[in-house]
């Protein structure tokens, strides 16, 4: 059976990219509306019962974030697609939700069909929806939040509780105040929604919440956390200087 996907775009140019993209998948994916605004979207999600939603952020007279609004739960999956807007991309990254970068490249977009069809059998969590609006109202404040994806789903985590990211493979172990979660994204993927916070990569291996560093012990080149733990930090990644303006900013 084929994908049902609603376009949602408030440019025609836009929308074009992506059907064209869709008629490329023709086999897997039929496209049964085409919207140009919010309130004409929220219809057709109605009508159609659509696996997939390709959502423009940037719209009028509401941008894309506020069909969330109009839903109770979601049963259907969303990509969002935008052109900038580094704090919605973020947002969107740090609620483990999908996006597509304007302008969408062939690669990325069948990445993004594959990965939903790995994933359609997992239950959708409305939790998701309602995490990426609280970080959009909260722009990463301390009460910030991330959702680090996991073999059995997500894991929500506040920000502010994060001590450290290790390397584990091309997995990620997450150490908090309380626990140590472990996400199924690698520690670069994980870096891209932290580094806008408190958060410094000091070695290949490692990302650290610099609020948590009391000490750099230069004879063997490693950060004393107020946990105790100790981490290594490279030159090759960030020089003294560096480290230390990242520390005391």
């Amino acid at each position: 059976m084929k994908l049902k996907v609603i376009i949602v775009d408030d440019e025609t140019n836009a929308r074009s990219v992506i059907r064209r993209l869709c008629i490329e998948h023709s086999e897997r994916i039929e496209i049964v509306e085409e919207c140009n605004a919010v309130k004409s979207a929220v219809a057709a999600i109605r009508k159609h019962n659509p696996d997939i939603v390709f959502l423009d952020v940037d719209m009028k007279p509401e941008n894309g974030f506020e069909l969330f609004n109009y839903f109770d739960t979601i049963k259907f999956e969303v990509i969002f697609t935008t052109a900038h807007q580094k704090y919605a991309i973020q947002a969107i990254r740090s609620s483990a939700l999908d996006f597509l970068l304007k302008p969408i490249s062939r690669e990325d977009f069948a990445i993004s069909i594959s990965r939903f069809e790995v994933n359609k059998l997992k239950k959708l969590s409305f939790d998701r929806f309602k995490l990426l609006i609280e970080n959009i109202n909260n722009q990463f404040t301390d009460k910030h939040k991330i959702a680090f994806p996991s073999k059995n789903g997500f894991d929500i985590v506040q920000a502010n509780s994060i001590v450290y990211c290790k390397a584990d493979g091309e997995n990620t172990i997450v150490s908090t105040i309380e626990r140590d979660y472990y996400s199924t994204k690698s520690l670069k993927e994980n870096f891209e929604s932290l580094q806008n916070l408190s958060f410094i990569k000091v070695h290949r291996s490692f990302v650290v919440n610099a609020n948590y560093i009391i000490s750099y012990k230069a004879n063997s080149s490693q950060l004393e956390l107020i946990t105790g733990d100790m981490i290594p930090s490279s030159k090759g990644i960030m020089n003294k200087k560096e480290l230390i303006d990242a520390i005391t900013k």
